[in-house]
């Protein structure tokens, strides 16, 4: 299978070292220049719960040079919020049988990409496995839990079932779901709970448990989103509040990953998790205080920190 991961971040670096591995795919990834040179020069290596150095994966800055390559399959693996123009980078190289498999956290993602490719040739999916990128080239896997995969058209189950396989064969725990917006909604439940309230004490997961007043404020914030659910008729297959807290205990040694786009000074994910939630409340007529609440101050704190990581590189390159 010819493979493309669009993104190759942490979650995208881990899928492609995984899918390179199988000698049944042909893996190339579009990264940032500084991960590019990485894997050019010394391949990907992971570490953590898995352990492989895997020297045969191409890499590009931009999708420039493969656009008349055929693709079975692409992984977007950027962000939530890169999504749109990565959707219309990638657009050119979509064929009648390339697969789009969307792998975001979040709510809406598909949405950006339907606006221009094809509902058929798109697949969305949610990953319970949890890697960082320690440095360039270098990747660590910190959870492998499964990946769950959904179409948003019927015509493309066959592809599905074939990429699952494959899958399967490179090491990855996977299933397939005929809701795949009930697995998104309950994953996007449990870290619209957890995120926020890490990023804004700075805790790790298991001590967001310590106090009783914030599990209270963590289960009310789950359960308007559940409320949200339910408006739009959406099933939840498992009790998020109680999922939210096995999470976090799960996980207690953990910096959500919100927090630490924060510590680097990057832009977080929040409008795609209590933002929408707080949105979808709004056009539905539900009540959602405290998502609205903890957007905001996730925002205004991922603003001014993004100010002083810009002022920090100024600085170290007047320095250096």
């Amino acid at each position: 299978m010819k493979i493309l991961v669009m993104g190759a971040g942490s979650i995208g670096s881990l899928f492609a070292g995984l899918l390179a591995c199988n000698n049944e795919n042909d893996v190339t990834i579009v990264a940032r220049e500084f991960q590019v040179k990485a894997v050019k020069s010394y391949g990907l290596k992971i570490k953590g719960l898995i352990e492989k150095t895997v020297k045969n994966i191409k890499a590009e800055t931009s999708v420039q040079p493969l656009i008349k390559e055929a693709w079975d399959l692409i992984l977007l693996t950027v962000k939530a919020y890169s999504v749109s123009e990565a959707s219309k980078q990638i657009s050119p190289l979509i064929k009648e049988k390339t697969m789009v498999l969307c792998l975001q956290n979040g709510i809406g993602v598909e949405d950006e990409v339907l606006k221009v490719i094809r509902k058929e040739n798109i697949i969305r999916g949610v990953t319970f496995c949890g890697a960082f990128l320690e440095k360039p080239g270098i990747v660590v896997s910190t959870g492998f839990g499964k990946t769950i995969l959904g179409g948003l058209s019927q015509k493309n189950y066959d592809n599905i079932l074939d990429i699952a396989e494959n899958f399967k064969n490179s090491g990855f725990y996977v299933e397939i779901s005929d809701n795949i917006q009930s697995i998104v909604w309950t994953k996007t439940l449990v870290n619209a709970g957890i995120n926020p309230y890490g990023t804004l004490t700075g805790m790790r997961n298991g001590e967001l448990l310590e106090y009783e007043d914030l599990k209270l404020l963590i289960a009310e914030t789950v359960l308007e989103g559940v409320r949200v659910a339910d408006k739009l008729k959406i099933p939840l297959p498992e009790d998020p509040v109680d999922l939210t807290f096995k999470t976090a205990k799960a996980t207690a040694e953990n910096f959500n990953s919100m927090l630490q786009d924060i510590k680097r000074g990057r832009r977080t994910e929040i409008d795609y998790i209590n933002g929408a939630i707080s949105r979808l409340g709004s056009s539905t007529g539900v009540s959602t205080p405290l998502n609205m609440l903890l957007t905001f101050l996730v925002k205004r704190l991922e603003k001014n920190t993004m100010v002083e990581e810009l002022w920090r590189r100024v600085i170290h390159q007047k320095i250096s």
